[in-house]
């Protein structure tokens, strides 16, 4: 895909749909090399990327919802990745709102490289976009904040960077604009992060000003008491508790407490050491 004879028009959009046709292929490995062949058209012929932008998308959007495999799904968001790098917000199109669907399914995936991707992929649309798509975007960032939150303590050191890099980038998009310059203090890499400041700064605000976001940010919170990881139900365990420590729970008429009681009493339970003890300390601050 690097030969510079692929810049020859005719040959390359034959080239293109022979890589296509091989996405049907019985064996998985070449169904894994046709889609790394579509990525690399970004290195073989950058300047065509633009002209064949539609075919690339939706081709590699297509095979991300269709294949089960671990591996073709790696490659087809590294091949993403490559080809929206080269693309303006514009030139995505109506592409825009398919790709935000489908990366988001994998926030909390449970393979590290898959989520890592994810966010990776998450942060470079963010960077897309504008005018026609900032207001979709920006209801998918506050759909995905408490996951960009909590993943900020991802068990894996390099989901928690690529996590922090695109919030940094997300961070507008919330609406915020009191708490942003709090939220670029936080999450800029000039500083260590502090998780739970920047979480209790977010509650106060939310508390303060944003009252009908709160509702929301609460019960997208304890659906992760029940993730697979054991940091993930911690840190969402105690992000509960920060929730009620900076909230007046009188004007929190949706808060089922006997829920989030019986809920934190099942994490004391938990197999998890540091799970059961975070559960504890909530409820005995509670």
């Amino acid at each position: 895909m690097t030969d510079p004879i692929l810049r020859e028009k005719r040959l390359l959009k034959s080239v293109l749909h022979i890589l296509e046709e091989r996405l049907e292929d019985n064996n998985w490995i070449v169904r894994r090399m046709a889609v790394r062949g579509l990525g690399n058209v970004v290195y073989g012929a950058p300047e065509k990327v633009k002209k064949y932008k539609k075919f690339l998308l939706e081709t590699l959007i297509r095979t991300l919802e269709e294949t089960f495999s671990f591996e073709i799904i790696v490659e087809c968001m590294k091949a993403l990745a490559k080809v929206l790098k080269e693309l303006k917000g514009k030139d995505i199109g109506s592409s825009f709102r398919d790709l935000t669907i489908e990366i988001r399914k994998y926030f909390d995936n449970k393979d590290n490289t898959l989520r890592a991707l994810a966010f990776v992929l998450f942060g470079i649309l963010a960077g897309s976009a504008k005018r026609k798509w900032k207001d979709y975007f920006a209801k998918q960032v506050r759909q995905s904040w408490v996951s960009l939150l909590l993943h900020l303590q991802d068990p894996s050191p390099e989901v928690s960077m690529e996590c922090r890099a695109t919030f940094h980038l997300c961070a507008p998009f919330l609406g915020l604009k009191r708490l942003q310059t709090i939220l670029n203090e936080h999450l800029s890499c000039r500083t260590e992060l502090n998780p739970e400041e920047l979480q209790m700064d977010i509650c106060r605000h939310l508390a303060k000003e944003k009252a009908e976001l709160l509702e929301n940010f609460y019960k997208t919170t304890i659906r992760y008491f029940r993730s697979s990881w054991e940091e993930i139900r911690a840190a969402a365990a105690k992000l509960a508790g920060i929730i009620l420590e900076h909230t007046d729970t009188k004007n929190m008429k949706w808060l089922d407490m006997e829920h989030l009681l019986t809920s934190l009493q099942v994490l004391q339970n938990d197999p998890s050491p540091i799970v059961q003890l975070v559960a504890t300390q909530v409820l005995r601050d509670i």
